[in-house]
């Protein structure tokens, strides 16, 4: 299978039935004989956070000299993205061939996630890696990358609401979803520390026996380089490093790396602080608090799309020098989002907004996110239902920051048709 024909095919799968429990991802993964369990794995679950975990950690592990596998989702140009090799997503002549083999060995059709985790693990034995950072895609207990078997270490970032239709309605749900992916005898590392989540938490990971090391963010800000993307932290060591990523959300997850790199020091990867510090400097997730210079122009790029992840976004915005120059938000949401609380946490700060219809069946059309803004009393709105034509309308006037937020489906349609790489 080609590229092309991967591409085609993974399209229609979009619209594959899904079934309750992995059942159907056992089966495929049984019929290429179980890739999953020939590869060491970190696995990695979380409401937010949890792309940003992987990527640091992929970054480090890099720098420290191993072959490292990272799968993460969602893409924002091409599903490429989510199967990458120490930091390059995997070619279209191997992503064709390893979603053509996943596609002959199924017993059943499976959906599109369900094909790319098998392609990723496919791919990752094939090509050899010492380690793989696997993103869990929603939730965790029914999720197709719980098929590993026995992981190195287990993580769950953080608990907030989201796909609540899918996860339940209360932070104890969501957890419940989330220690899913405990493992007997496998450290679990946590980042969460409120409460009613993590009590959940701990209950299970003891009725699991996963040993549960609950860490708490000890990195110090030091300056954040607003402009150039990127922030200087102490560690907990008192070594200041250079990071390639902003705001206090970031710092939670790069405290947590290191907390992971330690549990993989004592398993014996060879991690010397000078990968880290390299590997601290490299990291980068497109689309989170993601800062493009443009002469003495800023886009600054944000999939913010539930309520944590906003007030993150909205708390960083207060903090930089963006928030106190002119400014338009380039906004768009899915409509299964829970909109009223983001535009809630949002529109104190917005004075002017373009409203777009994510490129996504699931999106919120442009018109009605204009009104609801309208209603909560941002001043000037406008609509233009292309996302990218929003930016371009943005570029046309004189407002010096644009902030496009809300959407990673509007980000990937912004940077594909753009040529900024992702």
């Amino acid at each position: 299978m080609n590229f092309d024909e991967a591409l085609n095919l993974l399209e229609r799968r979009q619209e594959a039935k899904w079934k309750l429990g992995l059942s159907r991802i056992e089966g495929l993964l049984a019929s290429l004989k179980n890739p999953q369990n020939d590869t060491p794995i970190v696995h990695v679950a979380g409401t937010n956070g949890k792309g940003s975990f992987c990527s640091i950690l992929a970054s480090i592990l890099s720098a420290a000299g191993l072959r490292v596998g990272l799968f993460a989702s969602p893409h924002l140009v091409t599903p490429r993205e989510r199967i990458c090799v120490d930091g390059n997503p995997i070619s279209e002549e191997d992503f064709g061939s390893a979603v053509g083999d996943a596609v002959a060995a199924e017993p059943e059709e499976a959906t599109y996630f369900e094909l790319i985790t098998a392609a990723a693990f496919l791919h990752f034995k094939r090509v050899g890696v010492d380690i793989a950072v696997v993103e869990v895609g929603l939730g965790g207990r029914l999720d197709a990358t719980n098929t590993v078997s026995k992981p190195l270490l287990s993580v769950i970032t953080s608990i907030a609401h989201d796909h609540r239709q899918h996860l339940g309605s209360t932070l104890a749900e969501i957890a419940g979803e989330k220690c899913g992916i405990l493992r007997e005898d496998v450290v679990c590392l946590c980042g969460e520390d409120a409460y009613e989540p993590l009590k959940v938490i701990r209950r299970r990971a003891y009725e699991a026996a996963a040993p549960l090391i609950v860490h708490r963010n000890n990195i110090e800000p030091v300056q954040s380089r607003w402009e150039e993307g990127l922030q200087v932290v102490r560690s907990a060591s008192g070594e200041l490093l250079e990071f390639g990523m902003l705001g206090n959300s970031a710092r939670g997850n790069l405290s947590l790396v290191f907390r992971g790199v330690e549990e993989l020091r004592s398993q014996g990867f060879p991690i010397s602080p000078e990968a880290i510090s390299a590997g601290v400097r490299a990291a980068h997730v497109a689309g989170r608090f993601d800062v493009r210079r443009e002469g003495e122009r800023f886009l600054v790029l944000d999939g913010a799309h539930n309520p944590a992840a906003m007030q993150s976004f909205c708390e960083n915005w207060e903090r930089s020098p963006f928030s106190k120059m002119e400014s338009t938000f380039l906004i768009s949401m899915l409509a299964d989002k829970d909109i009223d609380a983001l535009l809630a946490i949002a529109a104190p700060r917005i004075r002017r907004a373009i409203c777009s219809t994510p490129p996504s069946r699931r999106g919120l059309s442009g018109e009605e996110l204009a009104k609801r803004l309208s209603l909560m009393g941002v001043v000037e709105v406008s609509i233009v239902d292309d996302p990218l034509e929003a930016v371009r309308e943005w570029r046309r006037s004189a407002v010096r920051v644009g902030a496009v937020v809300g959407s990673f489906y509007s980000i990937g349609r912004i940077l594909s048709e753009e040529g900024v790489t992702a």
